[in-house]
């Protein structure tokens, strides 16, 4: 009985597997996705790298105008400095955080979580402000290649809707 136990285990093993078949499955055409894209000579292309939002898809078209080019260049490098916002809202949470264990007596304590929180909502509010007027120098190289290719304008879509 065991032995027969066992054989049949082994045939089992050994046995091809075995392949749920699974229906059809479909991806939805429309995926809200919040990227930018442009529509140039009715086709829709892609405004930002697949890294960051950073413009990059504009930069081939955008190379025959120097001055939109610059605006782009300026665009990209306020964005990489924007880092450094983002790492004085993280030492306002930590400091923050990290109050009850430094801070003697209750008021030292306050003043500190306060510092903290306040370094950190100071910093959301410059980082958000800067972006958005950062955002202007896009605007401006699009603008610039415009008025030199007013034939072949550039049509920047900044919601999910981006259908020429």
């Amino acid at each position: 009985m065991v032995r027969r136990w066992k054989n049949s285990l082994l045939a089992v093993a050994l046995s091809a597997p075995v392949i749920p078949q699974l229906g059809p499955t479909t991806t939805p055409k429309d995926i809200l996705k919040c990227e930018r894209q442009f529509v140039y000579r009715n086709k829709v292309l892609a405004c930002d790298s697949p890294i960051a939002a950073d413009g990059e898809g504009l930069r081939m078209l955008l190379s025959s105008t120097p001055e939109a080019l610059a605006s782009l260049d300026r665009y990209q490098q306020n964005r990489r400095s924007m880092v450094n916002t983002a790492y004085f809202g993280m030492a306002g949470l930590m400091i923050a955080a990290f109050a009850p264990r430094w801070a003697s007596n209750p008021s030292e304590r306050s003043l500190w979580i306060g510092g903290g929180l306040s370094l950190t909502l100071g910093s959301y509010i410059y980082g958000r402000s800067r972006l958005r007027a950062n955002e202007s120098y896009l605007d401006q190289a699009i603008d610039q290649f415009n008025r030199t290719n007013p034939n072949d304008p550039i049509r920047l879509n900044r919601g999910i809707d981006s259908r020429p």
